[in-house]
């Protein structure tokens, strides 16, 4: 008896280590670098990291050989915060920072990789996937051992250019009307806020997955199988349409990087995001438990 419960115990266990497995995913690991990796890569000068936190807090420490590009020069703040600019922008920014479409961008922040999917997020818009969030962002390369400096990398300017707009990666406040109106069977909207942020107006039967859920509690991106795990645990399948947001689209760009590491194929950003909407849509008032994750989840 004893032997047969052991042998369901462990067909239970592969069964439940081997969820995911059967899920339609895509190829995972294409968006995120650990800091490790990161730091490899640059030493070989197979890529540039770029550090995209303000212009005062890279002044103080960054990582050695980190180029400044600030998350706020490659965005708009008209007519909501935080909003995606014009391609011409984009070159104008990208141009003078010494950067080409063809480099391969390690970009971090100091923000639980919020403005580093950002920033991913905007070049992907305008075609370049040839940018990796570093997981950790300076906080991690530095425990992995990074040489930190005060000291400014400038490169000499370049010549950028954007590519072909991706209107699969972005959806206007229309399209969200239009779907609130007439469902779309595997389209699913999901609010990355805070547990407080939810509870006081959503977009109608937006499903609650605060960012932070992608995140270990040292501020890493979890694993692929993690992530697929977490979401796969909240009802989210990979060939589900997904359509993130917050209150800027910063926090839903951290999940847009994640869910797209993760393998998951259809991933848009509702750029005018919470401030947009609750200006001109219906809200729906939520009572919840707070879902907040902890450091236990988050392990």
């Amino acid at each position: 008896m004893k032997r047969t419960v052991i042998a369901i115990l462990i067909v239970v266990f592969a069964l439940t280590a081997s969820g995911c497995a059967n899920y339609d995913f895509a190829q995972t690991g294409e968006y995120i670098v650990t800091p490790k990796q990161a730091l490899q890569l640059a030493e070989e000068g197979s890529a540039i990291l770029v550090d995209v936190r303000s212009a005062d807090d890279y002044a103080v420490s960054h990582v050695e050989g980190a180029v400044n590009l600030p998350m706020s020069t490659l965005t708009v703040s008209e007519p909501y915060s935080n909003m995606l600019p014009e391609a011409e922008q984009v070159e104008a920014v990208m141009s003078a920072a010494g950067l080409t479409e063809n480099d391969m961008l390690l970009v971090y922040d100091g923000a639980a990789n919020m403005q580093a999917a950002r920033v991913q997020w905007t070049l992907n818009m305008f075609s370049n996937f040839n940018i990796k969030v570093v997981s950790g962002g300076c906080t991690a390369l530095e425990e992995k051992g990074a040489a930190m400096t005060a000291e400014a990398t400038v490169l000499s300017a370049a010549t950028y250019t954007a590519g072909e707009y991706q209107k699969k990666l972005i959806v206007s406040l229309d399209y969200i009307k239009l779907l609130l109106n007439t469902p779309e069977e595997n389209t699913v909207i999901i609010d990355t806020r805070s547990d407080e942020e939810y509870a006081e107006g959503t977009i109608p039967g937006a499903v609650h997955i605060e960012y932070l859920w992608n995140n270990y509690a040292s501020g890493q991106y979890k694993s692929p199988q993690d992530l697929q795990s977490t979401y796969i645990g909240k009802g989210i399948m990979p060939d589900m349409k997904l359509i993130v947001f917050c209150k800027t689209s910063v926090r839903a760009a951290q999940t847009y990087t994640a869910l797209k590491d993760a393998g998951y194929q259809d991933v848009r950003v509702y750029d005018g995001a919470w401030l947009e909407y609750s200006d001109n849509g219906e809200t729906t008032q939520v009572s919840a438990q707070p879902t907040t994750p902890s450091i236990q989840d988050a392990s």
